[in-house]
């Protein structure tokens, strides 16, 4: 990046004696009003501020007094005029990893891919590393004054400004000495926007960051500007934790084929399998403690722990933690599945064979293989948010959010949703300090020495290519899933105050658990409470009915809706060429959705498949030479729209097995 165009001063801003700074706060309020109304209340409130303003911009000596020092050294000026023309010059930018081609094409997306990268390879055009200067984002960690604002949205391309912030205070400083009118502007002309993220605690900052990233121009992320304005130990932590994040920030936000097996799964077995219903709803605060047990390698040195506290505490197993469990002679109370494929069948199917799994209540997902709950004897089932079977048949049921990505988020988060509020996490390691010790000794995993050679799905997730701190100390292997899965519990325990999560698991820090060994917990319950408990579950239940959308009707004119959305997704992109108008366009068509059922079902089955047909143009367009692009969005698009209008089929053919099975 260069050849940037600083003007004659970076900070022509008047000093004004006469009172003007009052009004400019209170422009600036109505701006921060409009993008964060509870950080607005916050910074208004401020009375006795700790720190205050000295010196002028006229003169370049302005700065923030801290009461023991001067917060910009050299002034704010010079300071800001520094950073933002060295940052113009190298910035510091997100960029999404290139695709590859896949092996495996199930998914429709990634023909596109290898398709596409076939024709560039015969064309001998060859993507650079770096990409076009436009990026959907600017992030700014620590905003100061904010007298370089400006400054770096007129010449950085972006569409969206994203500042995260320690202090209202300098929030506060900044509303009084620099204009927020003209960002809100310069982005508005984008098209875009300007939020802020106001927090104390670095990891809920990133976490923040990342899931409104994801979820506002996720298209655009590619590219994206990120500057660390001051040092602290916030802004350097904030850092840290958002760049553990990228490898997952571009993450298949979902796709069409998972969302067939939602759908086809979730109308067997709400019409097949008596169950009762676990939804969020009041109710009373169960004081049993909750042992989660997953299959981490950790559980091998935790089994004494659970065998002395079996009779006095509520077992739950996750997954492939159940045969490990089992394994060492301990029967839990409840077990969790989540995952739609045929792999958790194949191995409970296993273990019944083995085992006796009477006496074991399953709580699952209602999306789980049909035949996952005919093996249990009482079954708990859930809707999970945002996929199409709970838009479509529990219409009138509350999800449960946060229920994923593991089974060990869904496991603590069905307890959560039963009312227990003391969980002891056993085996959720979501890692490894050893990347060859990935799973129990009594886990399918290593107990069948066959299993990996067999399942090459496992044997990919059993590999841990990402550096973690470790819930004990040191440092932990991980992979994308699970670091997925500790920033989205550490979410889930923000929501329930007043839980108490003790992770006695040796793997990846979860925020917001309490890291203990096992050796050094004892519980202080008996197995009388846990009876009593059990039965309040038990009692409190409601028995499974009453959903929506087994109706022929309704099945036919969710086919409809379904073959009218992926005409228009298709036109679209064979219509637009410019990658910019075509995201906007795709955006604006799903925005203007409507809540109602067959809308929200729509919508959950080809947001994601979408956005990955446009994520793939984007990062490689803007990655081509000059002379390329024309001829390579001619050709993607067009394969892009044929594979997607090719998926009305698919669903058709869905629609009429579910109607045939009325």
């Amino acid at each position: 990046m260069s050849d940037f165009d600083f003007g004659a001063s970076l900070f022509d801003i008047p000093d004004d004696p006469d009172g003007e700074a009052d009004t400019l706060f209170e422009r600036n309020l109505g701006v921060l009003r409009d993008v964060s109304p509870a950080i607005a209340e916050q910074v208004e409130a401020i009375d006795s501020p700790i720190s205050r303003m000295i010196g002028s911009l006229e003169d370049g000596t302005i700065n923030i007094d801290l009461g023991h020092t001067a917060f910009y050294e050299g002034g704010a000026v010079a300071y800001t005029d520094e950073q933002v023309e060295a940052f113009l010059a190298k910035p510091r930018r997100i960029k999404i990893p290139f695709y590859k081609r896949a092996s495996d094409t199930q998914l429709c997306n990634q023909r596109v891919v290898n398709e596409a990268l076939d024709w560039l390879d015969e064309k001998e055009c060859e993507p650079e590393s770096e990409p076009d200067a436009d990026g959907g984002y600017l992030i700014l960690l620590g905003l100061g004054l904010g007298l370089g604002v400006e400054r770096l949205l007129e010449n950085l391309p972006v569409r969206n400004l994203v500042i995260v912030e320690q202090f209202p205070e300098f929030i506060r400083h900044s509303m009084e000495t620099v204009d927020w009118t003209r960002w809100q502007e310069i982005l508005e002309e984008r098209g875009g926007s300007m939020r802020f993220i106001l927090a104390q605690d670095t990891y809920q900052a990133a976490n923040d960051l990342y899931i409104y990233v994801r979820h506002h121009h996720f298209g655009l992320i590619d590219g994206s500007y990120l500057l660390l304005h001051y040092q602290s130990s916030f802004t350097r932590g904030a850092l840290d934790e958002l760049v553990s994040r990228l490898p997952v920030i571009a993450a298949n936000p979902g796709f069409f084929e998972d969302e067939i097996v939602m759908l086809r799964n979730g109308f067997r077995n709400l019409r097949r399998h008596r169950h009762k219903l676990l939804q969020d709803r009041r109710r009373l605060m169960l004081t049993a403690p909750v042992i989660v047990v997953a299959s981490g390698p950790s559980v091998d040195g935790a089994i004494d722990f659970i065998r002395e506290n079996k009779e006095k505490a509520v077992l739950i197993t996750c997954g492939t933690g159940l045969g490990a469990l089992l394994g060492y002679g301990i029967k839990p109370d409840f077990h969790v599945d989540t995952e739609n494929t045929p792999g958790p069948l194949e191995i409970l199917s296993g273990l019944s064979e083995k085992y006796d799994l009477s006496g074991i209540t399953l709580i699952a997902c209602n999306t789980v293989d049909p035949g996952v709950p005919a093996l249990f004897g009482e079954n708990y089932l859930y809707f999970r948010d945002s996929v199409s079977a709970t838009h479509f048949f529990g219409r009138d049921h509350r999800p449960l959010f946060l229920a994923a990505p593991t089974v060990s988020n869904a496991a603590v988060r069905a307890m959560l949703a039963l009312g227990f509020r003391e969980i002891y996490l056993v085996g959720v390691d979501l890692g490894s300090r050893d990347k060859n010790q990935h799973h129990s000794r009594k886990s399918i995993y290593i107990a069948d020495d066959k299993f990996l050679e067999t399942h090459p799905e496992h044997a990919a997730a059993s590999k841990y290519g990402i550096r973690r701190p470790g819930s004990l100390g040191g440092t932990v292997f991980a992979n994308t899933s699970f670091l997925y899965a500790a920033m989205y519990m550490s979410n889930l325990l923000r929501v329930f105050p007043g839980t108490t999560v003790y992770n006695l698991s040796d793997g990846t820090r979860i925020h917001g658990t309490i890291p203990r060994l096992p050796r050094a917990v004892t519980l202080t319950s008996d197995a009388a409470i846990k009876a009593r408990d059990l039965q309040l579950v038990a009692n409190t239940l409601e028995d499974g009915g009453d959903y929506h959308g087994f109706d022929s009707g309704e099945i036919e004119a969710l086919k409809r809706e379904m073959s009218r959305m992926l005409g228009d997704i298709a036109a679209l992109f064979r219509d637009i060429r410019d990658p910019v108008e075509l995201f906007d366009a795709i955006k604006d068509l799903f925005w203007a959705m409507s809540e109602d059922p067959i809308d929200r079902t729509v919508y959950a089955y080809l947001w994601g498949t979408t956005l990955m047909f446009y994520q793939f143009l984007y990062i490689t367009v803007r990655r081509l030479p000059e002379e390329g692009r024309e001829a390579f969005m001619d050709m993607a698009a067009e394969r892009s729209a044929a594979e997607i209008e090719r998926l009305d089929t698919v669903f058709a053919e869905l629609a009429d097995t579910l109607i045939a099975e009325l």
